[in-house]
């Protein structure tokens, strides 16, 4: 018979034998204890899977499971879901690090809202000793209720900085789309727009590592999914008859998504990038960039003028991405 436990925690990883005993160490000395450490190896190659070995000969609160070959992060998690034993889980990432008191602190929160989610904040770091002092700087979550739909939806999206119950995710069918980075944008569109129990902890309790290597700073063809992605949101809105309610903040999003895919795309990618966006500018797009009461910011409102042969819009984007090639040319180390 299984072992019931309060919390589930999913450590997703694949090739981060350099980060993860410290990982580990982060989630075996918190000071909740009652959880299961869920370890889910990707098809590591790198010793990643041995080190998860000799851990788990030591704290019996460390369940192992192998991806027979590498399938990317979105299966992890979903197989996180199907597996977990605790009324709550969360997932995590093997190469960031988390507050001691990260679990007992938002446990805490749930089980007194009888949230379906606790959201927190988190610190990006590159060393760290930069840690301590980014976490005294007040979280933004502070001054938004939970209630606020439009803000939770402008939140980042990371699952590492969230909660779940377990029984939610899965009287939902929250599944992470398979092959795509950015997978989790439509799981928290999904979340904020289908329950109104969502807690705010506005405290830094996860630690996001950077690192050049990690599945975030790639610029290849992985960037498309962030087209992909929205298409999903969108999908999903309409299939639950909540596109009228969520249309502004969607498009705003969308358009703004879509941008970002073009501006930061390897530059041989850019004229399939282009396509992409042109392909996802229907009336609704249009309509949204036209109104003069659009949310989106003066970059974006600019790419899109660009796009529809506003010759001072085209100036003003050519000069901004001119510019920012040379800021970064001589920000570059001798």
């Amino acid at each position: 018979m299984e072992n019931k436990v309060d919390i589930t925690v999913a450590l997703s990883v694949y090739n981060v034998k350099a980060f993860i005993r410290q990982a580990l160490e982060c989630i075996l000395n918190q000071s909740y204890r009652d959880i299961e450490i869920l370890c889910i190896d990707d098809a590591s190659d790198d010793g990643t899977w041995e080190i998860l070995n000799q851990y788990s000969e030591k704290d019996y609160r460390i369940r192992l499971i192998r991806q027979e070959r590498n399938s990317g992060l979105s299966v992890s998690r979903n197989r996180a879901i199907a597996e977990a034993r605790g009324d709550y889980l969360l997932m995590l990432d093997g190469d960031d690090l988390f507050a001691p008191d990260l679990i007992e602190k938002v446990v805490s929160k749930a089980t007194a809202t009888d949230a379906d989610v606790v959201l927190w904040d988190y610190v990006v770091f590159y060393n760290d000793n930069e840690i301590k002092n980014k976490r005294e700087v007040e979280s933004s979550l502070i001054s938004i209720l939970p209630t606020d739909k439009i803000s939770l939806l402008r939140q980042p999206s990371f699952m590492w900085t969230k909660l779940y119950k377990t029984s939610w995710l899965r009287d939902n069918d929250i599944c992470f789309p398979k092959g795509l980075t950015k997978q989790d944008i439509p799981v928290w569109w999904k979340t904020v727009t289908s329950t109104e129990r969502i807690a705010l902890f506005p405290e830094r309790l996860s630690f996001y590592r950077q690192q050049p290597d990690s599945t975030s700073n790639k610029k290849g063809k992985s960037v498309f999914s962030l087209a992909y992605v929205m298409d999903i949101v969108g999908k999903q809105l309409k299939e639950n008859n909540l596109y009228k309610v969520y249309r502004d903040e969607y498009l705003r999003s969308r358009l703004s998504l879509l941008q970002g895919m073009y501006d930061c795309i390897l530059p041989e990618l850019k004229t399939e990038a282009l396509a992409m966006v042109k392909e996802r500018l229907g009336e609704d797009e249009q309509a949204y960039i036209s109104n003069p009461q659009n949310e989106l910011s003066s970059r974006v409102r600019d790419f899109y003028g660009m796009l529809n042969g506003n010759r001072m819009a085209s100036i003003r984007y050519k000069g901004l991405l001119s510019a920012r090639f040379v800021y970064r040319l001589f920000k570059k180390p001798m």
